[in-house]
């Protein structure tokens, strides 16, 4: 659903901090075209393959962002939630998507035109320094997921990646990580079997709680060592 009324990116609280690098005038020409969209938990917000049309500036709900296989299998690279940015590597490279995104909860994106971005980045430098520092980020996140995922044995990324949603994605929502096997298994790179398994093997060694479906982590140095050793 397209909501556009009496949204400004100049006092808008849910904004990237990336925007912080932009002038009045920049950020004022990209309110102006800017396009704002809610999407319903389970929709698909961008698809692997698409024209890359717009950058996306993330501000409300939770959205995952996954590569699709041809055996009709995901991998989960990360989530992303407000105030955080989405571009990829096919802005410079072949303007396609090369992953996709779906909302996991009811969220709003605002769609930015790549002209528009383009052009800023060209006349703002300390902006165009800020989205590089922001792909740089996003490389190395992926290549230290990347050796977790090839590495590591079942425990260590399950340990892995609590730790991840904990500290980087349920951090502002009281640490309580609500999020489904099937996910938690494509972020992890195994079955749903094997996530709810070593799961319950945490949860017998107190080193997490489950209530209703909601995550917590119990105790977090246990959790690290595991990470580290698995």
């Amino acid at each position: 659903m397209n909501n556009q009324e009496g949204i400004n990116c100049c006092n808008c609280s849910q904004k990237s901090p990336l925007f912080k690098g932009l002038s009045e005038e920049e950020l004022c020409q990209i309110s102006d075209i800017k396009i704002r969209v809610s999407y319903k938990a389970g929709e698909v917000i961008v698809k692997q393959g698409a024209p890359l049309t717009h950058v996306i500036s993330f501000t409300s709900g939770l959205a995952k962002v996954y590569i699709e296989s041809s055996n009709d299998k995901s991998l989960i690279l990360h989530f992303i939630k407000p105030t955080q940015f989405l571009g990829g590597p096919g802005i410079y490279a072949d303007n396609m998507h090369h992953f996709s995104v779906m909302a996991v909860e009811d969220s709003t994106v605002c769609f930015i035109e790549m002209g528009l971005f383009k052009s800023i980045i060209k006349k703002n430098c300390d902006f165009a320094d800020a989205f590089m520092m922001h792909l740089s980020k996003n490389g190395i996140f992926n290549y230290e997921r990347f050796i977790s995922l090839t590495q590591k044995n079942m425990h260590g990324r399950i340990a892995d990646g609590l730790l991840y949603l904990n500290d980087k994605i349920f951090d502002e929502r009281n640490h309580e990580i609500r999020i489904s096997r099937h996910d938690l298994a494509n972020l992890t790179g195994m079955s749903r079997d094997s996530a709810i398994r070593i799961l319950k093997d945490l949860k017998e060694e107190s080193i997490i709680d489950i209530t209703n479906n909601v995550i917590k982590i119990t105790n977090r140095e246990k959790l690290m060592e595991i990470s580290r050793k698995a």
